[in-house]
């Protein structure tokens, strides 16, 4: 996980989207680059003049080559034994126009290939577990639905902008995909005739580019077809409202051994124009991706797209088709049909005294390391906590004392601190040493205070389990709370990890260190 990034992304009130281009498909299924498909097509093809003369005609302009080979692979697709079984399959489709044969046969590799083992498999496994709105990609294949298969996904510009997309969890494959081959943009024409609807693309994609940050993936800087689709984008807004783009837009650019760094850069758009982005340079997505998966949202996405919508439907519609009824959000499924319930009123009245009194440890334990819950810390302390800590149970509140100044500066209560909570609840006794480990490994102190001086040093060595052990041993000013909180944020997203009662005793201390001592 990058802590950088992650900062970044928590300025934003709203999840990204992912931009995703044929980098990752060549880094996850091997697939070859549009040339090399080209010239695997074309070995399989039967066209009878060299590979080369039909380059030499196309000028290094691979859309116009596609063109020229679909031209020549027309009449040999509809008459050869080879492609019998493919005929009979698409011949519906494919009597449309003279480049669906090369569209199919294309689609047919690629379907393929994307069956083959695929590589970087950690990678994806913190891919899948990415938290963002939505995707947005010119890539044919599949590897993002198979990946993300609560999304909807929409194919083309034409199902994309005459569709009812709802922004959340959708996938738009802007240049088509090989489940549909006559939606493919691969030859001159079909690249004229998208660049011709750019500026309706435009339209339908600027809400997004506004409203989320979105991360550009496998694309390089110089990528032509994607400088267009921002150029078009960019056309939209005006002057005054450019700059407020730049932290939007984050370009990730693999580059061969390079550290992760993130900062400042510009992107060159058609007639000299230069748009300020956030540019990553990496070796690897894997710290990308785990970053997107420490990310909060408190509704499965699938729910989210029903209530949207629901919500929309509502709004739009006089005459509302399902019916309303009450039901625990656990408990509704894809297929259940419901409208939703919406409360409009001061936060502070509509989440009541009840309603605090249903938080649990864990709800307590997420604000504390990712402070998002924006809790009232009198009514924790009045409604929350008394019945919370009633059991022999390790509970980050020094957060919340602090915050309803019931502390002194040594982190102990005050005056005041000791009247209030006198008939609520008791703090644990002798805090911090109450959060240090047990039995065996706390002889270790000494060991581990000789040998590492600091948490990263306890982080390379141990594996989470122990470095959740072996950090409380560390003497307190040795303890870096960034460097802490940056190796706890992941246990949390550990089902195992947070489950520990020494996860909870750190994240107890972290709290008394940050919170308890000012």
């Amino acid at each position: 996980m990058n802590s950088e990034l992650l900062e970044h992304l928590q300025k934003f009130s709203t999840n990204p989207y992912l931009f995703v281009g044929s980098g990752l498909s060549r880094r996850y299924l091997s697939l070859p680059t549009w040339e090399a498909l080209l010239i695997d097509f074309f070995n399989k093809s039967e066209i009878k003049e060299e590979f080369e003369y039909y380059q030499s005609k196309s000028n290094g302009n691979l859309p116009m080559l596609a063109t020229i080979l679909a031209g020549e692979f027309h009449e040999v697709w509809w008459k050869s034994e080879k492609f019998k079984e493919s005929r009979f399959i698409n011949k519906i489709i494919a009597k449309e126009k003279t480049n669906i044969p090369l569209k199919i046969e294309i689609s047919n590799l690629i379907m393929q290939i994307q069956k083959s083992d695929r590589i970087n498999d950690k990678e994806i496994q913190f891919l899948k577990t990415a938290v963002i709105d939505g995707i947005i990609t010119t890539n044919w294949d599949q590897f993002l639905e198979s990946n993300f298969l609560d999304y909807k996904v929409f194919i083309g510009q034409q199902e994309l902008l005459f569709s009812e997309s709802i922004s959340i969890g959708e996938i738009y494959k802007i240049h088509g995909c090989i489940s549909q081959p006559h939606s493919l943009i691969v030859t001159d024409e079909d690249y004229n005739d998208f660049n011709d609807r750019n500026p309706y693309l435009a339209a339908k994609l600027l809400t997004i580019f506004v409203e989320h940050p979105v991360i550009f993936i496998g694309y390089s800087l110089s990528d032509e077809n994607i400088q267009q689709i921002i150029d078009s984008i960019v056309k939209c807004v005006d002057t005054k409202n450019l700059d407020k783009l730049k932290d939007r837009l984050i370009f990730i650019e693999w580059e061969k051994d390079a550290l992760f760094e993130m900062k400042d850069s510009t992107i060159k758009l058609p007639e000299n124009k230069v748009l300020p982005i956030k540019l990553i340079k990496t070796d690897s997505f894997e710290p990308i991706f785990e970053t997107l998966s420490t990310l909060k949202r408190q509704i499965p996405v699938k729910i989210l797209r029903k209530l949207k919508n629901s919500v929309v439907e509502f709004v739009k519609s006089s005459k509302p088709k399902s019916k309303i009824y009450i039901q625990d959000i656990d408990l509704i499924t894809d297929d259940t049909k419901v409208e939703y319930a919406i409360g409009v009123g001061i936060a502070s009245k509509l989440i009541s005294a009840q309603g605090y009194r249903a938080i649990q440890s864990i709800d307590i334990i997420e604000d504390v390391l990712f402070d998002n819950k924006n809790y009232d810390s009198d009514q924790l302390i009045d409604n929350t906590f008394p019945s919370m800590l009633k059991g022999n149970i390790f509970m980050p509140i020094f957060k919340y004392l602090r915050a309803a100044n019931l502390l002194s500066k040594n982190g102990l209560l005050n005056t005041n601190g000791i009247n209030n909570l006198k008939t609520k609840f008791k703090l644990k006794a002798n805090a911090p040493n109450c959060f240090l480990p047990s039995g065996s490994y706390l002889k270790k102190q000494s060991e581990i205070r000789r040998n590492h001086k600091d948490i990263k040093s306890i982080i390379k060595a141990f594996d989470k389990k122990h470095a959740l052990l072996f950090i409380p041993l560390l003497e307190h000013k040795n303890m870096d709370l960034n460097d802490l909180r940056k190796f706890l944020l992941p246990c949390f997203n550990d089902e195992n990890l947070k489950k520990e009662t020494s996860f909870r005793k750190l994240v107890c201390l972290y709290d008394y260190l940050k919170y308890g001592v000012s």
